[in-house]
C-alpha cells in the first residue's frame, strides 16, 4: 500500500467517529433500498492518482433493517481504485442512533484487517459512488 494513502487511512480512521461534525454528506440515491440511506462525505475524500478513500453513512429508517438490528446507523471507510474499477471496506463501526450518533456497537463483520478488494456492487450506489469519487471513471 502507498505510504501516502496508508497515512490518509490512519488520519481519515480516526476522523471516523467525528460524524456530523465537519461532514458535507452528499445523498447516494437508491429506490431499492427504502429502508435505509446512503451518503458519502465530500469533505472526507482523498485521492491520490486513481486511488480515493472516503466516509459513507448508512442510516437506517422505519422498516425490516432497523428492526432487525442492534444499530441505527453505521460509519464506514472506504476505498476505491478509479483505474480499476474496485473497493474496498477498510472499517465499519455501528452507532445506536442515525447519523453516528449514540453509542458504538461492535459489529461481527467488523475486523481489524481492511477486507480484499471486490468489484463494483452492481447497484446504483455502485456506478453513483464511483462517478463521484472519479468524475471521468478512471484516473487522467
Amino acid at each position: 500500500m502507498n505510504t501516502s494513502i496508508h497515512l490518509w487511512s490512519a488520519a481519515i480512521g480516526l476522523c471516523l467517529m467525528c460524524t456530523s461534525v465537519s461532514a458535507e454528506w452528499q445523498r447516494l440515491p437508491d429506490e431499492k433500498a427504502k429502508d435505509q440511506e446512503h451518503y458519502v462525505d465530500l469533505q472526507s475524500v482523498k485521492q491520490t492518482g486513481p486511488m480515493s478513500i472516503y466516509r459513507q453513512i448508512q442510516v437506517l429508517s422505519q422498516g425490516a433493517s432497523l428492526k432487525s438490528q442492534s444499530f441505527a446507523s453505521t460509519v464506514s471507510l472506504h476505498e476505491y481504485d478509479c483505474m480499476n474499477a474496485k473497493w474496498r471496506v477498510l472499517q465499519t463501526v455501528g452507532f445506536t442512533q442515525p447519523w453516528g450518533n449514540g453509542d458504538k456497537v461492535l459489529l461481527s463483520s467488523s475486523s481489524s484487517q481492511a477486507k480484499e478488494w471486490q468489484a463494483l456492487p452492481e447497484t446504483p450506489l455502485g456506478q453513483q459512488t464511483l462517478d463521484l469519487l472519479c468524475p471521468s471513471g478512471k484516473d487522467d
